[in-house]
């Protein structure tokens, strides 16, 4: 009788040559193309779009806050121009209390959020008719505004041309600092855009264009609040 391990030999030899065969077909087909028809080469993946480039806000005002006694007027709301009264009355204040000289004062004031109509001229205010949308009189007339009444005064002053006025005109003519929140800028144009039925886009580059002489927009009208903080000055919320 034939011993079972030489009956067995050729059974495992067959099986060795089909685990051959079987690594050498793996092989093959991990390094062969596979036929795809007459052209196999896939097409290239498009490009992907370059992302946009950032946003470079003015941030040129920073530098300018060297004053020793300064302070930032949050104004989120309109409520008659109190921003702009509290600014001045601020610098008369310190001139009057501290004796400060016309360099030794410098104040930020930030319009944002509801407030933002204070920011455009006076030929938005008229195009749109803000007064009457916004309830804002141009006093000492009982009629709607149809002009910035912060921009400048409605009637001349008597005061001396250094004296502290509640005006954009006169603040930024003397060195301080006028921001305004552009997103609240977006936000508005839309709802100009909205009333009016024309693009917000477009809304959006005319009130850009037509700020209050002065004016530097910010982001945000938070982002400038603190901003201004981390430059020395004190935090007045004036609405």
């Amino acid at each position: 009788m034939t011993p079972p391990n030489d009956q067995s030999t050729p059974r495992r030899e067959f099986l060795g040559q089909i685990a051959a065969s079987a690594v050498v077909l793996a092989s093959a087909a991990c390094t062969t193309p596979i036929s795809a028809g007459p052209n196999n080469t896939a097409p290239a993946p498009a490009p992907s779009p370059a992302p946009p480039g950032p946003v470079h806000w003015d941030d040129s005002w920073f530098t300018r806050l060297t004053a020793k006694h300064k302070a930032v007027f949050d104004s989120p709301a309109i409520e008659d121009g109190l921003a702009v009264a509290q600014a001045a009355g601020y610098i008369r204040g310190m001139r009057d209390a501290v004796a400060a000289g016309a360099d030794d004062v410098q104040t930020v004031v930030v319009m944002r959020h509801a407030a933002i109509p204070m920011i455009f001229n006076d030929a938005i205010w008229a195009k749109y008719s803000l007064g009457k949308e916004l309830k804002v009189k141009d006093y000492p007339s009982e009629k709607w505004a149809t002009r910035n009444p912060w921009l400048t005064a409605a009637t001349p002053s008597k005061a001396p041309p250094d004296r502290p006025q509640s005006t954009f005109a006169w603040l930024s003519s003397h060195g301080h600092i006028l921001l305004g929140c552009d997103l609240a800028t977006r936000g508005y144009a839309g709802e100009i855009a909205e009333r009016t039925k024309v693009d917000s886009h477009v809304v959006y580059e005319e009130l850009k264009a037509n700020l209050v002489p002065g004016v530097i927009l910010q982001p945000t009208g938070v982002y400038a609040v603190h901003r201004a903080q981390e430059a020395g000055c004190s935090y007045i919320r004036s609405t």
